[in-house]
C-alpha cells in the first residue's frame, strides 16, 4: 500500500486510467501485460488485476494472444448508464434526504464555485468537478457498495466525453441545492435527473435518453 492509502493493484489502475483518459493510449491501442510490467517495474499479478478491473468497465478489451486493446464507449452504453445513473441517485435522495448534512452542503457549493471557475472551454475541468459533486452527494447515503457502482459508472463516462467532447458547459448544481435548502426533496429529484442527462451533447436527438 502506498502513501495514499492505494494497494499495488488500485494504483497501477489509477495511472492505467489516467493514461487513457489524457490521450496517452488512443483508441484502438493495444497495451499487453508486459509493456506494463517493464513501465512500472512490478509483477504480473497486479498488472492482470488492474487490467481486468478495466475491462470489466468496458475501458479495455482482451484480445487473445495479442493483449489489451482501448476501447471507446457507445452511445448505447451512455444511454444506459445514463438511465442507471437516474434510476440510482434519484431513488437515494429521496429516500436518504435526510441524511444530507449541512457541512456537505457546504462543501457541494464550494464545488459548484469550482466548477464555475473552470474556462468555457476546459471540459476536463468541468466534468470532473461534476463528478465530485455527484459522488460527494451520494456519499451522504453512507452505501459503499452503490457508491462504487457510481464510481464505475463515471469513470466509463469519462472515457465517452474525453474521446468525444460532449460536455455542457452548465450544470444543474446550484439548483439542485436550492431545492435541498428549501426541502422541496421533489423538485431536487427531479433537477437531479436532469442534471445526470443534459450535459450529454449530441449530433442527433437520440444520443441522449
Amino acid at each position: 500500500m502506498n502513501n495514499n492509502g492505494h494497494t499495488l493493484k488500485e494504483q497501477i489502475y489509477n495511472d492505467i486510467f489516467t493514461d487513457i483518459v489524457h490521450g496517452k493510449y488512443p483508441v484502438n491501442t493495444i497495451i499487453t501485460e508486459k509493456f506494463l510490467m517493464e513501465k512500472y517495474n512490478v509483477s504480473r499479478a497486479p498488472i492482470r488485476e488492474a487490467l481486468m478491473q478495466l475491462t470489466g468497465t468496458a475501458v479495455l478489451s482482451s484480445i487473445p494472444r495479442q493483449g489489451y486493446k482501448i476501447t471507446a464507449p457507445s452511445i448505447q452504453q451512455m444511454r444506459d448508464i445514463t438511465s442507471f445513473r437516474n434510476a440510482l441517485e434519484t431513488s437515494f435522495l429521496k429516500t436518504f434526504y435526510s441524511f444530507i448534512s449541512a457541512d456537505t452542503i457546504a462543501e457541494l457549493h464550494k464545488l459548484c464555485q469550482a466548477y464555475d471557475a473552470c474556462a468555457t472551454n476546459d471540459f476536463i475541468g468541468r466534468w470532473h468537478y461534476n463528478c465530485l459533486f455527484h459522488l460527494k452527494l451520494f456519499a451522504s447515503y453512507n452505501n459503499d457498495y452503490c457508491y462504487k457502482l457510481l464510481q464505475e459508472a463515471l469513470s466509463i463516462q469519462t472515457i465517452f466525453f474525453v474521446q468525444s467532447k460532449h460536455y455542457a458547459s452548465t450544470s444543474l448544481h446550484l439548483a439542485i441545492l436550492d431545492y435541498l435548502e428549501k426541502d422541496e426533496i421533489d423538485t431536487a429529484i427531479n433537477i437531479l435527473k436532469a442534471d445526470i442527462g443534459h450535459f450529454l451533447l449530441s449530433t442527433s436527438a437520440e444520443e441522449v435518453s
